[in-house]
């Protein structure tokens, strides 16, 4: 979208349709929560809904920690998505995890103002009981997609995936052999070369020419072994940290880090590489604008400032182009390639501050290649509940479209 007007919301299904607009696919046995500072929408918030085996408490001490991260906010709405049967007025499903939640929030000064459940034949109010308003089993969900406010998100451009799975991009992934048997030819050729010699470097350099050509507008395009010669470098621990430098700090910024931190030294003998790779690589040297850098504390690391989200103004419209890039090329790559892929697209949305989608990209990286080291590391910290430091301010934090809600 690329409205700036304030939306006004003034009916539950104007609040029902939002949700998944702004969060870009959706939800299914979840709890969401939408931060309110007055009258004013805020921050929102979706979790998986807990297993039977988790404490209510502990759960709903968890929800309130990622909600005070919103210090404006003095309530907050609540969505709960689920296929439990609700059989009876007076027994919803849940009653003892938003009881909870209830207490919890209104303990922190966040009122738990409304809520309401969906399910894939309807939608009710979660507190009301009254039938006149509230009519039981509940609202047909055309009430939702024929609001006045779904209506105002769609003509302004706005839509959102069925699911979670479709919203990553996860789904339906092609494969192509030309791209893996020169991969394969290429880790072959270089096998211990991509340290000692050019070649890790010059995977940096290509991938930053696919980047500025994205920024550029043009498409994601690239020939078969292109792809592959990425493909191949992702393998490698020290070239697929220093794509996730280059991605949030810039070519020259990665590069002089992974020149000191010794994992792709400068001067190393060259390489030939294949021609249109060597093309394009020379191509961009010749035309390339350098970056600002992003800035290290003194005594700092770049690699763990990037990684940890702690650098200042990341830059992302350069972070977004990069993430098409992956998320394309996650669709081609196999085994080790493909579970970087998607271990630096997890740490992309957590660095955003989305931290459902961080999950589900960890755990495809987990299923593609099983005890893979960064993906479960990445993972602890997002089950951990940490919020990137980036998502944490309003300078600094990510957003799909500039839009404000009344």
């Amino acid at each position: 979208m690329t409205s700036n007007a304030p939306i006004s919301v003034s009916t539950p299904a104007d609040i029902l349709s939002y949700v998944p607009h702004v969060l870009g696919f959706q939800p299914r046995e979840s709890l969401v929560f939408i931060t309110m500072a007055g009258k004013r929408v805020g921050a929102t918030l979706r979790l998986d809904l807990p297993k039977d085996s988790t404490d209510p408490l502990d759960y709903a001490q968890g929800v309130r920690e990622y909600l005070e991260a919103d210090s404006a906010a003095d309530g907050v709405l609540m969505v709960l998505y689920t296929e439990q049967e609700w059989a009876e007025p007076e027994a919803p499903p849940f009653a003892a995890l938003v009881h909870c939640l209830d207490l919890v929030l209104d303990a922190a000064g966040l009122t738990l103002l409304d809520g309401w459940l969906i399910s894939s034949s309807s939608w009710r109010d979660y507190f009301c009981d009254d039938a006149a308003c509230c009519p039981w089993p509940g609202h047909p969900l055309a009430a939702i997609t024929e609001s006045v406010l779904n209506t105002e998100l769609v003509f302004q451009g706005s839509s959102y995936a069925d699911s979670l799975e479709a919203a990553v991009g996860l789904l339906g992934s092609e494969r192509q052999e030309d791209v893996h048997r020169l991969t394969c030819q290429y880790l072959a050729q270089w096998v211990g070369n991509w340290e000692r010699t050019s070649v890790g470097h010059d995977s940096l350099v290509l991938w930053d020419s696919l980047i500025a050509r994205v920024l550029d507008g043009g498409a994601l395009e690239a020939e078969p072994e292109v792809i592959a010669f990425l493909l191949a470098g992702l393998t490698r621990g020290s070239v697929r940290d220093g794509v996730i430098v280059l991605a949030g700090a810039g070519l020259d910024a990665a590069s002089d880090a992974a020149d000191q931190a010794g994992i792709l030294p400068a001067g190393m003998p060259r390489i030939a590489l294949p021609a249109e790779c060597a093309r394009l690589i020379a191509e961009h040297l010749a035309t390339r604008s350098p970056a600002e850098p992003l800035a290290s504390e003194p005594g700092g690391s770049l690699f763990s400032e990037v990684f940890l989200a702690t650098s200042e103004f990341p830059d992302w419209q350069r972070l977004d182009a990069a993430y098409s890039i992956f998320l394309g090329f996650s669709a081609i790559a196999e085994g080790e390639s493909r579970a970087a892929l998607l271990s630096i697209l997890g740490w992309l949305e957590w660095a955003r501050g989305r931290g459902s989608r961080a999950h589900r990209f960890l755990q495809e990286a987990l299923d593609e290649t099983p005890a893979y080291t960064l993906a479960e590391l990445l993972l602890q910290l997002v089950g951990s509940g940490s919020l990137a430091p980036w998502a944490r301010s309003r300078d600094t934090s990510w957003t799909s479209e500039p839009r404000r809600v009344a």
